[in-house]
C-alpha cells in the first residue's frame, strides 16, 4: 500500500494513519468474524462429541482459534501505529490464508482435524493415521518434530487430507525463472524439454506436493492410507503452459490439485452444514444396536436409577460410582442412544448379565433386569417402559424398545466371513466382550459398550493387519462412564468383591476367581 500524499505531491503521515487504520480495522473485522465462526464450530463439537469416550475430537478447532486470536491482536496493535513498516505487516498478514484454510474446511465432510502435524519420514512400519483415535509409530527411523508440516483439515472420517496453499500463477513463475527453466513460448529442441521436466523438482509447489504425497503413504487410517489434496484457490489453470505444467508434475505424484476454477462458492455457517463438517460418531449408528453386558448392567443398576446413600459395607468402587453418578447421571446419556432403536444382545452377553444379577442384585436391580431382558409374551414393550418408570427417578423415553432381544452370536454362520487374522484379534479379547463385538462387526450393526479399554485393544488389533479382506470398519460407541449393581451384602457381612477372570481361565482357573468363590467354576463376570 503505498503512501499518501497531500495537494503538493508531498508524503502526508497523517492522511497515511488513516488509510492504514482502515485497512487494518477492515482485517480485524474479517478476523473477528472467521474467529467467531470457528468458535461455533467448537460449541458444536462439544455437541456432537459430549459423551464420547475421548476428548481429543472436541479440541481440533483449538489450533485455527488460537491462530486466529494471535493474528487480532497483531492487527489492534497495528491499527493506530505510526510505524512505518505497519504497511508491510498488513499486506503479510496470515489472515487470508487462514480464511482460505476455514473456506476449504466447510466444504468438507465428516471432518476429525485442523490444522494436524505430520512427519514425513521413512518408518520401519507403517504409521496409524489420524482418525478418531492417533498412534504414532515409536520406531527408530521416526524423524524429529522439527521435521514435521501441517495438514490444513483431515476429513472424510481421516481417509482424505487437505492442505492449502496461497501460491500464485505470478509466483510459480517467478519459481521457475529462479531456477533457470523458464523457456517462455519458445520451442527449443527435446533434449532442453526433458532437462526443464527433470528440473521441476525444485520448485517449492513441487517439493509441498511430493512431500504431502510421501507422507500420507507413511500413514494409515483404518488399514488404508488418506488420500493427499493439495487446494490452490489462487492458481489460474490454462493461463500459461508452464504452470500447467508444473500442475501436472504435481498431479503425477498422486496428490489431487483442486485450482480455484473447481472451487464451489462457500455456504453461509449453519447448523446444517456444521452437521454435514462434523456429523458426530452417533449419526453413523445403525437401525439396530447390539448391547454388551456393562450396558445392561447400568440399565438395572440401582446407582443409575435412585440415589444410592453410601452405606457402611460398600467398597472404593461403590463409594466412587455412587459420587460418579451424583456428578453425572448414567441414564440421560444411554437413552438418548437406544431411543427408537431395535435392540439385541449375544446370548453370552445375557447369560453374564443373568449371572451377576442372580448372584447380587438388589430386588429391584433383578425387577429392572427382567423387564429389560426376560422374554415374558404377557408384557407389551409399552408395559415394560411404565413399569420401569415405576422403578426409577428418571425418564423413561416411551419409544425404548423392550426387551432387549437375545440373539445368537453366529447367526446365520455370520462370522464366517471373519479371515483367519481376524478371527486372532477377535480372541484377544475375554467373553462375553469377544461374542459381542464379533456379532455386531459380522452383522454390519452397532456394538454398544462402557468398555472403552475393549474398544481400544480391538482397534490397535485390527490397525496393524494389512487388511480387512473387503469388510467395514466395526462401528463401535463407548459410553463415558459405567455403573454396576450396587448388590447386597452376602450374609449381612461386606460380601466378596466381584473379580474378573485374569488370562484363560476356559480350563483350569489360574488367576484365583475360584478360589476367591470357594472354587465355584462358573463365576462370569464383565
Amino acid at each position: 500500500m503505498e503512501a499518501s500524499t497531500n495537494c503538493n505531491g508531498i508524503p502526508d503521515p497523517e492522511n497515511d494513519i488513516i488509510a492504514r487504520r482502515i485497512t487494518s480495522e477492515d482485517l480485524l473485522r474479517r478476523a473477528k468474524t472467521l474467529l467467531a465462526e470457528v468458535e461455533r464450530l467448537g460449541q458444536h463439537l462439544a455437541r456432537v462429541y459430549n459423551d464420547y469416550f475421548q476428548k481429543v475430537p472436541m479440541d481440533m478447532h483449538i489450533s485455527l482459534a488460537s491462530s486466529l486470536c494471535t493474528e487480532i491482536e497483531c492487527i489492534k496493535k497495528d491499527i493506530n501505529s505510526a510505524d512505518p513498516f505497519v504497511s508491510h505487516r498488513l499486506q503479510s498478514s496470515n489472515l487470508p490464508f487462514f480464511e482460505y484454510v476455514w473456506d476449504m474446511a466447510k466444504r468438507q465432510r465428516n471432518i476429525v482435524k485442523l490444522r494436524f502435524s505430520v512427519f514425513p519420514g521413512v518408518y520401519k512400519s507403517q504409521i496409524l493415521g489420524p482418525g478418531i483415535r492417533i498412534v504414532v509409530s515409536q520406531g527408530e527411523s521416526r524423524p524429529s518434530r522439527g521435521q514435521g508440516f501441517i495438514i490444513d483439515c483431515v476429513a472424510d472420517g481421516g481417509a482424505s487430507w487437505w492442505k492449502v496453499s496461497s501460491m500464485t500463477n505470478k509466483r510459480l513463475l517467478f519459481d521457475m525463472a529462479k531456477e533457470a527453466i523458464y523457456c517462455g513460448d519458445s520451442e527449443d529442441d527435446d533434449d532442453e524439454g526433458e532437462s526443464a521436466a527433470q528440473d521441476l523438482s525444485d520448485i517449492p509447489l513441487v517439493k509441498m506436493a511430493k512431500t504431502l504425497a510421501h507422507t500420507a503413504k507413511g500413514y494409515r487410517f483404518q488399514n488404508t492410507s488418506p488420500t493427499p489434496h493439495l487446494v490452490l484457490p489462487r492458481i489460474v489453470e490454462k493461463q500459461h503452459a508452464e504452470v500447467d505444467r508444473i500442475l501436472d508434475a504435481c498431479r503425477s505424484m498422486g496428490v489431487n490439485l483442486v485450482c480455484s476454477g473447481e472451487l464451489t462458492p462457500v455456504s453461509p455457517l449453519s447448523d446444517d452444514l456444521l452437521y454435514t463438517m462434523v456429523p458426530g460418531p452417533k449419526s453413523h449408528f445403525t437401525r439396530i444396536l447390539n448391547i454388551d453386558t456393562s450396558v445392561l448392567v447400568a440399565l438395572a443398576s440401582d446407582f443409575s436409577h435412585t440415589k444410592v446413600k453410601k452405606q457402611a459395607w460398600f467398597s472404593h468402587s461403590h463409594n466412587d460410582h455412587t459420587d460418579l453418578e451424583r456428578k453425572e447421571h448414567m441414564l440421560p446419556l444411554i437413552y438418548p442412544v437406544l431411543d427408537g432403536h431395535e435392540l439385541v444382545c449375544t446370548k453370552e452377553a445375557a447369560d453374564a448379565f443373568s449371572h451377576i444379577v442372580n448372584t447380587i442384585a438388589t430386588d429391584a436391580e433383578s425387577a429392572r433386569a427382567h423387564l429389560i431382558l426376560a422374554v415374558d409374551p404377557t408384557k407389551s414393550s409399552d408395559q415394560r417402559v411404565e413399569e420401569l418408570r415405576s422403578l426409577s427417578i428418571h425418564e423413561v423415553p416411551s419409544s425404548l424398545k423392550l426387551p432387549i432381544r437375545i440373539v445368537d452370536a453366529n447367526e446365520n454362520n455370520c462370522q464366517s466371513r471373519f479371515s483367519l487374522e481376524i478371527m486372532k484379534e477377535l480372541r484377544v479379547l475375554l467373553n462375553p466382550g469377544r461374542s459381542v463385538f464379533a456379532y455386531g462387526w459380522a452383522k454390519g450393526i452397532t456394538t454398544l459398550t462402557c468398555n472403552a479399554v475393549a474398544i481400544k485393544q480391538l482397534e490397535k488389533g485390527l490397525e496393524k493387519l494389512p487388511g480387512l479382506g473387503g469388510l467395514e470398519w466395526p462401528s463401535m460407541w463407548a459410553f463415558p462412564t459405567s455403573r454396576p449393581l450396587v448388590g447386597t451384602p452376602k450374609d449381612g457381612s461386606i460380601r466378596k468383591r466381584i473379580r474378573k477372570h485374569i488370562g484363560d481361565c476356559s480350563v483350569t482357573c489360574t488367576c484365583g476367581v475360584e478360589e476367591l468363590y470357594g472354587g465355584r467354576s462358573d463365576v462370569t463376570i464383565i
